[in-house]
Order: C-alpha cells, then sequence, then structure tokens
C-alpha cells in the first residue's frame, strides 16, 4: 500500500465507524410493557356496537424513551370490539355487554406497534352496572391505558 492509500484507508474506516455509532444513536428501544395513555376518537355504547366493529383512539401523551417521543401525542390508535350486547328484558334478563382489545398504534419512525389491555385477558371490558345496568358505554372522556407488546427498536433520526 502506498503512502496516499493508507490515510484514504484510515479516512474510510474512521467514517465507517463513526456511521455506526451515529446509526445506533438514532435509535431508542421501546420495551415490551411499556405503557401506551390513549382515549377513544368518539364514543361507543352496548346498543350500537358490534363483535369485530373497528374503533379509533388518540395517544394522549408522549411515550418517551431515551428523551426521544417514540410514539408522539396525538397519534392515531386501532382497536375492536370484542364483546357487544344489548341488554335485553322479558322471559329471561341480559345485562348489556361492552369489551374491546387495542390492535395497534404507530411508531415515530412508521412502524406499527402491537398493543394490548394491561389485563390478563388483554382485554377491555366495560362494567357500569352499578351506575346503569341497562347500557354499557365508554367515551372520549374515559382515560385508558394499553402496554406495548414486543420490543421494538424506533429510528429517530
Amino acid at each position: 500500500m502506498n503512502a496516499t492509500c493508507k490515510p484514504l484507508a484510515a479516512a474510510s474506516l474512521a467514517w465507517l465507524l463513526l456511521s455506526a455509532v451515529s446509526a445506533s444513536a438514532a435509535t431508542a428501544q421501546l420495551p415490551e410493557g411499556t405503557v401506551v395513555q390513549l382515549r377513544l376518537i368518539s364514543p361507543i355504547t352496548s346498543e350500537d356496537a358490534r363483535t369485530g366493529d373497528r374503533i379509533r383512539f388518540v395517544v394522549t401523551r408522549d411515550v418517551v424513551v431515551d428523551g426521544v417521543a417514540v410514539i408522539p401525542q396525538g397519534t392515531p390508535a386501532d382497536g375492536a370490539i370484542v364483546a357487544a350486547r344489548r341488554a335485553s328484558f322479558g322471559f329471561i334478563w341480559h345485562k348489556a355487554v361492552l369489551a374491546f382489545a387495542f390492535t395497534q398504534t404507530t411508531a415515530l419512525d412508521g412502524q406499527p406497534v402491537t398493543l394490548r389491555a394491561p389485563t390478563a385477558s388483554g382485554v377491555v371490558n366495560i362494567d357500569r352496572s352499578d351506575y346503569h345496568h341497562n347500557l354499557q358505554w365508554a367515551t372520549e372522556g374515559d382515560p385508558l391505558e394499553a402496554s406495548i407488546v414486543g420490543n421494538y427498536a424506533v429510528r429517530w433520526r
């Protein structure tokens, strides 16, 4: 190797090492179980909800990892109704039922992030039986929590 190639090779190696360091510095690790604060975009009720209906949420607080909001406030999230039944009266009385599950949201870099309810079943059961047993409902004012499923490397630069 001649005298001009050695500095060029050293500079190339240094650039390669610096780019690898800067790439890892621009990645935040979003761990499983991280809490995401959500709210519904529109109300749902046991009167008109049907199993399988898609429901929409919005993130109400930044999810911050290493000082970076990897899921910013205002990010949309999705879910689905998993159980819905109107109250019925007659020979056999049935209490109203309403339950839903979170499905996913989107990280800062655009990758989908899977969500679930922090309960053992992974489902949010709405039970307002002490207040009104003929109708179950959830509104935009109800604070909701979801948990991240899996580990994600979120690029932010």
